[in-house]
């Protein structure tokens, strides 16, 4: 595709992501202007729906370029005093990880709580060790970033036993029907992101990768050729995943024509190289997929940049925190990201906690996400920041300064 059809095509990728997302969401998250809610929550009404010659529904294209994310719940909750948590982090070496949980560790010091970081070091395996001596320690709550339920069951079950309670950040109960062992669920509750996630977490997680999927085929007039990297051990990433190969089944002249599975061990040099590979042996690519910031940073990023293809190459990055965006901005691995905010996930999940420390459900969240691409929402520096004050309007609603 020629430089000048792809700067068309980006626009159109952004809006098609944009409307896409806010018409698969509407009846979770509705869409913010200026930090207010602009729909209520549960409003499932739909607009018309026109498609561009690319395939990508323009009506979806508007409203998620527009973004999704809402006010949380501002009803007061207040703050339970006295309480020791653990956050245990799949890796705190990978950016995509230790912002959510050093925000939720924030959180809970702004609560007063005695906090503490476990670090897994990207092995699953370190897991269940970690629950176990979180459980010794006589936490109160354990917060469980990106590590499932079924990885580390046996030592859950114990945190039950004890009355401990479990949230999860970006991981699946162990009655996930991708990634659980029964029908057993072990976590006390998972972040509130709104009705559709309440009835089915998986497929509200599909949806994300479904709209950077639209994305991809508006940015390339509808004849994507997709280089797509994954980790499907992870259950979110299997389903954000899921949700992008099932959009590109939507356009009759795409193909993902190599899959390339990684795992958090494989970052840095182990993973670039597997992308380096993958790309000389498929010359047709004409577009990348990374699962995760992380991804992008240390493996995919640099390996198209090497590639001498970056200008051919349509790459849909991670989460878009500053590193990310900062790849975006200087044209170097990266052309858009859907960026669902991972620090403000931590602060919801610690207010999770202190709902159910109350014995209270946990509040809407007013998570989402947003499309940014090098024509819209890319702010000229620094990091993506959301119109909502979701920290101040948490601390209000727990009462604390």
């Amino acid at each position: 595709m020629t430089s000048s059809a792809r700067s068309l095509s980006r626009p159109r990728a952004a809006r098609a992501a944009a409307v896409l997302a806010g018409a698969l969401l509407a009846t979770a998250c509705a869409s913010s202007s200026g930090g207010t809610t602009a729909n209520p929550v549960g409003n499932t009404e739909e607009a018309p729906t026109t498609t561009t010659d690319s395939g990508a529904d323009t009506a979806a294209l508007e409203a998620v370029y527009k973004g999704t994310l809402q006010s949380p719940d501002p009803a007061p909750r207040a703050a339970v005093k006295g309480k020791k948590v653990v956050i245990i982090s799949s890796g705190q070496a990978s950016i995509s990880s230790s912002i959510p949980s050093n925000a939720a560790q924030a959180a809970a010091k702004a609560l007063g709580w005695d906090v503490t970081i476990y670090d897994a070091q990207l092995n699953p395996a370190n897991g269940v060790n970690l629950v176990r001596q979180a459980v010794s320690s006589g936490a109160d709550g354990i917060v469980l970033d990106a590590i499932d339920c079924a990885t580390v069951k046996a030592p859950l079950e114990e945190a039950r036993k004890k009355g401990i309670t479990v949230v999860p950040i970006y991981a699946y109960d162990c009655n996930d029907p991708f990634a659980g062992q029964g029908d057993t669920s072990l976590f006390s509750a998972p972040i509130n992101y709104g009705p559709d996630a309440v009835k089915n977490l998986g497929a509200f997680a599909e949806k994300y990768g479904f709209a950077q999927a639209q994305a991809v085929i508006a940015a390339t007039g509808g004849k994507a050729k997709v280089v797509f990297f994954n980790t499907d051990s992870t259950t979110v990433l299997h389903y954000t995943g899921k949700g992008f190969l099932d959009g590109m089944k939507t356009c009759a002249e795409c193909k993902v024509v190599a899959k390339v599975e990684f795992t958090g061990l494989d970052l840095g040099p182990t993973l670039q190289q597997k992308a380096s590979s993958v790309l000389l042996q498929h010359p047709e690519a004409n577009a990348v997929k990374s699962p995760y910031t992380a991804a992008t940073l240390l493996g995919i990023g640099p390996a198209v940049t090497q590639s001498g293809r970056a200008s051919k190459l349509y790459v849909m990055g991670g989460e878009g925190f500053q590193p990310e965006l900062d790849l975006l901005r200087n044209r170097q691995g990266v052309d858009a990201v859907m960026i669902s905010p991972s620090d403000w996930t931590g602060w919801a999940a610690i207010d999770t906690m202190n709902s159910l420390f109350q014995g209270k459900a946990p509040a809407f969240s007013g998570l989402g996400w947003q499309l940014v691409d090098r024509e819209h929402n890319l702010p000229a520096s620094g990091e993506f920041q959301s119109s909502v004050d979701y920290k101040a309007i948490y601390k209000k609603a727990w009462g604390v300064s």
